[in-house]
């Protein structure tokens, strides 16, 4: 079997993918060529749309690799052949850019090149060690506690509410490790910790745990979004793309600027693999990060645009933050690396301290 590297990835590979386009193979290999990875679904659907406008004036190649097995797996490819790995642009969250940051693999963003960079804000940015920005933001996301409007209609009004009596059986949440330990985090923020002074957070799990209030443990997308159509529960603490599947069929409100806790932000984006053909590179990801392009990318993705001036899909454009002051105000970016770290212990914990409470 051939080794495919960046270097000798040539517009043969490009034509066994189908993107070579209808020109020479002389036209082809004098234009550079980006291998791309992208998650699949409506990600590499818009993507695909998206690039289709972008050759009309641009003759960059565009091939596509898919994530398998989530965005994290793609570390270990890399790391298994670096330096040379076939890849020059991926598209990944925060705690994977987190990883690719401290191997030293990415090239720092030239924002002369990646000038609409400049306009996003700047917590939405990863940043190496030196204060080098390192990923281009395409998209908010998040975890958000909400809550179906039809079966709850006074709602409430902070998550100390969901002690009382009339909430027993009704949340739907995640299990620890789930959603990178956040609903820890959330517990903790309500009882004034955060991800690093985590026993506030066990402290209000054991409540919720004890007073029955918790009905249902979910460990995935599908679970909850089962979960929250069965009618069974009527709040919940889930990701962005749950809450926007709910919200396709019932009416959600999502408590993303309660005055005593946090909404939680990540960002996907593009980052830039060393050794890439980085005018092409950076062109590439400029285009993305383009106002109309960036609300293009979004639209039906149920995340947020990550440029000040791309609009929102109405249907969910109050569960992110337009300014940098409501980021300031409303939303916690954790340390995803860190959240890594404690995945095993927080598992044990629960295991052992707050399952017992729920069988009791």
């Amino acid at each position: 079997m051939v080794n495919i590297s960046r270097r000798n990835f040539t517009a043969a590979a490009l034509v066994g993918a189908g993107l070579a386009g209808s020109g020479t193979l002389r036209s082809a290999l004098a234009a550079d060529q980006l291998l791309v990875v992208q998650w699949g679904a409506q990600w590499i659907d818009v993507s695909k749309d998206i690039v289709s406008a972008y050759n009309e004036s641009n003759p960059t190649r565009i091939a596509w690799e898919l994530h398998s097995g989530g965005s994290a797996a793609i570390v270990a490819k890399i790391k298994a052949t670096w330096p040379n790995t076939k890849y020059n642009v991926l598209s990944v969250w925060d705690p994977v850019f987190r990883d690719m940051i401290a191997e030293d693999w990415l090239e720092p963003i030239d924002e002369s090149k990646v000038p609409n960079l400049a306009a996003m804000p700047d917590a939405f940015i990863q940043k190496d060690s030196q204060g080098r920005k390192m990923t281009v933001p395409l998209s908010t996301a998040g975890a958000f506690w909400g809550y179906r409007e039809d079966l709850l209609p006074d709602g409430f009004d902070s998550v100390e509410d969901l002690l009382r009596p009339e909430f027993k059986g009704k949340l739907a949440i995640p299990y620890p490790i789930n959603l990178t330990g956040l609903f820890l985090v959330t517990c903790a923020i309500q009882r004034g910790g955060d991800e690093f002074n985590i026993e506030p957070g066990w402290d209000f799990v054991k409540e919720l745990a004890a007073s029955g209030n918790i009905g249902q443990i979910c460990t995935n997308n599908s679970e909850f979004i089962n979960a929250m159509a069965s009618g069974q529960y009527s709040v919940g603490f889930w990701n962005n793309g749950g809450w926007f599947a709910t919200a396709s069929n019932f009416p959600v409100k999502i408590k993303n600027r309660m005055p005593d806790n946090k909404g939680f932000l990540y960002n996907e984006g593009f980052c830039v693999l060393k050794g890439s053909p980085l005018d092409s590179a950076f062109a590439f990801a400029n285009h993305f990060a383009d106002p109309a392009v960036n609300e293009q990318y979004n639209m039906n993705l149920g995340s947020g645009p990550t440029h000040p001036e791309a609009k929102a899909n109405p249907q969910l454009a109050d569960w992110y933050y337009p300014t940098a002051e409501e980021i300031e105000k409303y939303a916690h970016i954790p340390d995803y690396a860190y959240l890594g770290t404690k995945k095993d212990e927080w598992n044990a914990r629960w295991e052992k301290e707050v399952v017992p409470l729920m069988r009791g």
